[in-house]
């Protein structure tokens, strides 16, 4: 499944994850963030308000996804009168924080809150093309509802490899999400509705199998049935960039795999992943990962 083969290539990096607890009648307002921001409702029903007041309900068991660098709230009951906002103006790294708004006796709607960075081949944001709230119904699922129950206890406790742990967890956590979103035909991430689209599958297909091949927009466009242009523009409007920007981001992470897992060399894996000048892979290598393919080699995995 073309899907499955994506989330293969997935980086996920989890930065923070808390609990939030709001009264009826009371609002708690949240940073901008510039990572992705999940809110699951573990208790209560409540709302999450956008900055132009749009409010979206929160029932329990359903997860919103905002989008970075956009400012809301959460709030609880038909007519939030009272605010709080986030101490300090971000979610706390260390342990598992829990913000309130309201008497502490009166906390109803509890929504466990993350940042979480989801990117495929190095720099592509899953997220980045969403510009608005989505917010998916996961009653049913209590394998999403176990996903987060788990998230919580190791943001608490925070033992070793946690960071492996966290970013297993939001994989899965993402599995559920984009299934969910496979099947419903509103999908707001124009990149996964893409996949049911045959002529766009046919080019992606071609990447993911040959990132190596001598890849053109002209060749992709054949593979896709379309002209040169419409081709272009639909691919950038799924994938949020160009079709050979795409094919450079999958070269690069096969090339990141094969520099962790294999002894063959730098000039070696740079043509097998279809650069074909050690300086342009070396250039391209260090724009994405911020450094040379040989310290990347030498760096803790």
């Amino acid at each position: 499944m073309l899907l499955e083969r994506l989330l293969e290539n997935l980086a996920i990096e989890v930065k923070a994850f808390a609990t939030c607890e709001v009264a009826p009648g009371w609002r708690l307002r949240l940073p901008a963030l510039e990572w992705v921001t999940l809110h699951f409702v573990v208790e209560g029903n409540g709302a999450v308000q956008d900055a132009a007041g749009t409010v979206y309900p929160l029932p329990r068991y359903s997860l919103a996804v905002i989008p970075p660098r956009f400012l809301h709230a959460i709030e609880c009951g038909p007519r939030a009168v009272n605010e709080a906002g986030l101490q300090g103006g971000a979610l706390s790294e260390s342990g598992l924080a829990e913000y309130v708004a309201g008497p502490a006796g009166e906390l109803e709607f509890i929504v466990a809150c993350g940042q979480i960075q989801v990117t495929y081949g190095g720099s592509l944001g899953l997220f980045d093309q969403l510009r608005e709230v989505l917010v998916v119904d996961f009653t049913d699922l209590a394998q999403m509802r176990a996903t987060f129950d788990a998230v919580l206890v190791e943001q608490r406790t925070r033992g070793s490899a946690t960071a492996t742990m966290m970013s297993a967890l939001m994989t899965q956590c993402l599995v559920l999400l984009f299934r969910r979103l496979t099947d419903n035909p509103d999908c707001k991430l124009p990149w996964l509705a893409a996949l049911d689209d045959p002529s766009l599958a046919r080019a992606l297909e071609a990447i993911l199998d040959h990132p190596e091949a001598r890849h053109t927009v002209e060749s992709l466009a054949v593979l896709a049935w379309m002209s040169r242009s419409v081709f272009a523009r639909r691919f950038l409007h799924s994938f949020g960039r160009t079709p050979l920007d795409y094919v450079r981001d999958v070269r690069l992470r096969k090339a990141a795999k094969l520099l962790r897992s294999t002894d063959m060399s730098v000039d070696a894996i740079a043509s097998k992943v279809g650069f074909h000048s050690r300086s342009h892979f070396s250039h391209a290598f260090h724009q994405l990962f911020a450094c040379a393919p040989s310290k990347f080699r030498r760096a803790p995995a």
